[in-house]
Protein backbone atom coordinates (compact mmCIF):
# COMPACT_ATOMS: atom_id res chain seq x y z
CA UNK A 1 0.00 0.00 0.00
CA UNK A 2 3.07 2.44 0.54
CA UNK A 3 4.85 2.00 -1.88
CA UNK A 4 1.22 2.95 -4.49
CA UNK A 5 0.82 6.16 -2.57
CA UNK A 6 4.50 6.97 -2.56
CA UNK A 7 4.72 6.93 -6.26
CA UNK A 8 2.20 9.53 -6.92
CA UNK A 9 3.59 11.75 -3.56
CA UNK A 10 6.90 11.40 -5.30
CA UNK A 11 5.79 13.48 -8.32
CA UNK A 12 5.84 16.36 -5.94
CA UNK A 13 9.49 16.27 -4.47
CA UNK A 14 11.43 18.02 -6.64
CA UNK A 15 14.94 17.17 -4.95
CA UNK A 16 16.83 15.02 -7.58
CA UNK A 17 17.33 14.69 -11.35
CA UNK A 18 15.42 13.20 -13.84
CA UNK A 19 16.68 11.75 -17.16
CA UNK A 20 15.39 13.10 -20.25
CA UNK A 21 13.51 10.04 -21.65
CA UNK A 22 11.58 9.87 -18.14
CA UNK A 23 10.91 13.21 -18.84
CA UNK A 24 9.37 12.70 -21.88
CA UNK A 25 7.12 10.53 -20.82
CA UNK A 26 6.07 12.52 -18.13
CA UNK A 27 5.40 15.30 -20.28
CA UNK A 28 3.32 13.05 -22.68
CA UNK A 29 1.70 11.52 -19.91
CA UNK A 30 0.62 15.23 -18.71
CA UNK A 31 -0.71 16.25 -22.10
CA UNK A 32 -3.12 13.73 -22.38
CA UNK A 33 -4.09 13.77 -18.80
CA UNK A 34 -4.53 17.08 -19.12
CA UNK A 35 -6.61 17.22 -22.71
CA UNK A 36 -8.36 14.36 -21.02
CA UNK A 37 -9.87 16.10 -18.04
CA UNK A 38 -10.61 18.83 -19.89
CA UNK A 39 -12.68 17.31 -22.39
CA UNK A 40 -14.68 15.21 -19.61
CA UNK A 41 -15.45 18.68 -17.99
CA UNK A 42 -16.50 20.26 -21.10
CA UNK A 43 -18.41 16.90 -21.68
CA UNK A 44 -19.95 16.79 -17.62
CA UNK A 45 -21.05 20.79 -18.12
CA UNK A 46 -22.76 20.32 -21.95
CA UNK A 47 -24.93 17.80 -19.66
CA UNK A 48 -26.02 20.19 -17.19
CA UNK A 49 -23.43 19.24 -14.44
CA UNK A 50 -21.76 22.26 -14.61
CA UNK A 51 -20.06 22.03 -11.12
CA UNK A 52 -19.00 18.59 -11.73
CA UNK A 53 -17.42 19.69 -14.89
CA UNK A 54 -15.55 22.69 -13.45
CA UNK A 55 -13.87 19.96 -10.74
CA UNK A 56 -13.27 18.02 -13.63
CA UNK A 57 -11.30 20.89 -15.03
CA UNK A 58 -9.78 21.70 -11.41
CA UNK A 59 -7.67 18.62 -11.46
CA UNK A 60 -5.91 20.08 -13.99
CA UNK A 61 -4.04 22.11 -11.43
CA UNK A 62 -2.53 19.49 -9.71
CA UNK A 63 -1.14 18.05 -13.04
CA UNK A 64 0.24 21.19 -13.98
CA UNK A 65 1.72 21.30 -10.52
CA UNK A 66 3.70 18.12 -10.79
CA UNK A 67 4.51 18.74 -14.18
CA UNK A 68 6.62 21.89 -13.16
CA UNK A 69 8.22 20.00 -10.24
CA UNK A 70 9.35 17.72 -12.43
CA UNK A 71 10.68 20.05 -14.61
CA UNK A 72 12.67 21.78 -11.75
CA UNK A 73 14.05 17.94 -11.50
CA UNK A 74 15.10 17.81 -14.90
CA UNK A 75 16.89 21.31 -15.07
CA UNK A 76 18.11 19.87 -11.92
CA UNK A 77 19.48 17.08 -14.54
CA UNK A 78 21.21 19.64 -16.47
CA UNK A 79 23.11 21.24 -13.74
CA UNK A 80 21.05 24.17 -13.60
CA UNK A 81 18.75 25.60 -10.33
CA UNK A 82 14.95 25.77 -10.40
CA UNK A 83 15.18 29.58 -10.78
CA UNK A 84 15.12 29.02 -14.59
CA UNK A 85 11.61 27.67 -14.36
CA UNK A 86 10.85 31.11 -13.73
CA UNK A 87 12.52 32.18 -16.49
CA UNK A 88 10.09 30.36 -18.54
CA UNK A 89 6.90 31.63 -16.22
CA UNK A 90 8.11 35.12 -17.04
CA UNK A 91 8.22 34.26 -20.87
CA UNK A 92 4.45 33.03 -20.30
CA UNK A 93 2.89 35.53 -18.33
CA UNK A 94 4.35 38.36 -21.35
CA UNK A 95 2.69 36.25 -23.62
CA UNK A 96 -0.43 36.81 -22.24
CA UNK A 97 -0.60 40.73 -22.12
CA UNK A 98 -2.49 43.16 -24.34
CA UNK A 99 0.38 43.37 -26.61
CA UNK A 100 -1.57 44.11 -29.81
CA UNK A 101 -2.63 47.55 -28.06
CA UNK A 102 1.05 49.12 -28.46
CA UNK A 103 2.14 47.81 -31.56
CA UNK A 104 0.76 50.93 -33.30
CA UNK A 105 2.51 52.85 -31.19
CA UNK A 106 5.66 51.19 -30.42
CA UNK A 107 6.28 48.35 -33.06
CA UNK A 108 10.04 48.04 -32.86
CA UNK A 109 10.07 47.54 -28.84
CA UNK A 110 7.01 44.89 -29.18
CA UNK A 111 8.78 43.03 -31.73
CA UNK A 112 12.15 42.56 -29.69
CA UNK A 113 9.69 41.59 -26.57
CA UNK A 114 7.53 38.77 -28.92
CA UNK A 115 11.57 37.70 -30.28
CA UNK A 116 12.69 37.41 -26.76
CA UNK A 117 10.21 35.44 -25.68
CA UNK A 118 10.07 33.13 -28.38
CA UNK A 119 13.71 32.63 -27.44
CA UNK A 120 13.10 32.07 -24.23
CA UNK A 121 10.69 29.02 -25.16
CA UNK A 122 12.74 27.64 -27.76
CA UNK A 123 15.68 27.49 -25.34
CA UNK A 124 13.60 25.96 -22.53
CA UNK A 125 11.62 23.29 -24.93
CA UNK A 126 15.36 22.45 -26.35
CA UNK A 127 17.19 22.78 -22.88
CA UNK A 128 14.22 20.19 -21.43
CA UNK A 129 13.21 17.88 -23.70
CA UNK A 130 16.38 17.17 -26.06
CA UNK A 131 19.87 18.24 -24.17
CA UNK A 132 20.97 15.26 -22.31
CA UNK A 133 22.19 15.67 -18.79
CA UNK A 134 25.47 16.62 -17.32
CA UNK A 135 27.60 13.85 -17.21
CA UNK A 136 28.71 12.66 -13.76
CA UNK A 137 27.60 13.71 -10.20
CA UNK A 138 26.42 17.18 -9.99
CA UNK A 139 25.02 19.23 -7.14
CA UNK A 140 21.80 17.50 -7.26
CA UNK A 141 22.80 14.20 -6.75
CA UNK A 142 24.44 10.87 -9.09
CA UNK A 143 23.23 10.26 -12.49
CA UNK A 144 19.48 9.36 -12.53
CA UNK A 145 18.83 5.82 -13.67
CA UNK A 146 17.20 4.70 -16.73
CA UNK A 147 13.41 4.28 -16.96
Amino acid sequence: MSERLHSPLALYDPRGRLAVSAYRYLLIRALLLGSGLLCLGIWLASLGLRWVGFLAVAGILPVMGATAIQTVRRLHDRNRGGGWLGLYVLAETVGVLPLERAVDTHPLPVIALVAAMLGVFVWFFVETVFRAGSPGTNRYGPVPAAP
